[in-house]
């Protein structure tokens, strides 16, 4: 049985939240509980602790695979932390 990602439903993709006609849901990563992703906007949501909300757009963020990446936005608070969506360097 693969691990409980949250304590809800997957997030919205953040292009979604502030664009409503391309409004969709991001989807669980294989091989990386906690982290989801939107394939059609090459970006990625983490529950992170609540001392990463200290981090502001384009401020650098290790991606789940080590490569390095930067912050796109916060989202709300969420199992014990706040969703922070980010992508890849670049």
């Amino acid at each position: 049985m693969e691990a409980q990602q949250s304590s809800g439903p997957n997030p919205l993709c953040e292009i979604g939240r502030t664009h409503p006609r391309d409004r969709h849901r991001m989807k669980p990563l294989p091989g990386h509980p906690g982290v989801w992703e939107c394939p059609r906007h090459d970006l990625y949501a983490a529950i992170v602790p609540e001392d990463a909300a200290a981090l502001d757009r384009g401020d650098p963020y290790p991606m789940h695979d080590g490569r390095p990446g930067v912050v796109v936005r916060h989202g709300d608070e969420r199992g014990g932390g706040v969703l922070l969506y980010y992508r890849a360097e670049g």
